[in-house]
């Protein structure tokens, strides 16, 4: 009877554990694949300094991802992409950039996880 407990728990412990990871690993799915500096770009003032990241899904499902570039002055410039499908791609860009830039994923037929806000991503990474 200890031995068909201890497999239970081990099984519910390990079925759960690996729940929550596949949401925190979602991200290296959404992989650069290029990034530019100082081009052109509709959004900002001048070409100097802009920082262009270039990201796709390689993922199986559709994800919703948030993609964060970081600006000289420290906020991030935040791009969304909702029902992000298998090899779709996303850029996204800073006019003044550092050259950071973060994911954040999950799938999109997961209604329990939200990502987080803009607000909160700008007041938490610094």
């Amino acid at each position: 009877m200890k031995k068909f407990l201890f497999l239970v728990v081990v099984f519910i412990v390990g079925f759960f554990s690996s729940a929550f990871l596949e949401e925190d690993d979602l991200a290296k799915y959404i992989v650069k694949y290029k990034s530019e500096w100082g081009k052109s770009c509709l959004q900002c003032i001048e070409a100097k300094g802009t920082y262009r990241v270039y990201l796709k899904n390689t993922y199986t499902e559709k994800l919703d991802i948030k993609v964060g570039v970081q600006e000289k002055d420290k906020r991030w410039r935040i791009f969304q992409r909702l029902s992000f499908s298998p090899n779709d791609t996303i850029v996204g860009y800073a006019c003044k950039g550092t050259g950071k830039y973060m994911v954040w994923t999950k799938l999109s037929s997961d209604s329990s996880t939200e990502l987080p806000s803009d607000g909160e991503i700008n007041a938490q990474y610094k």
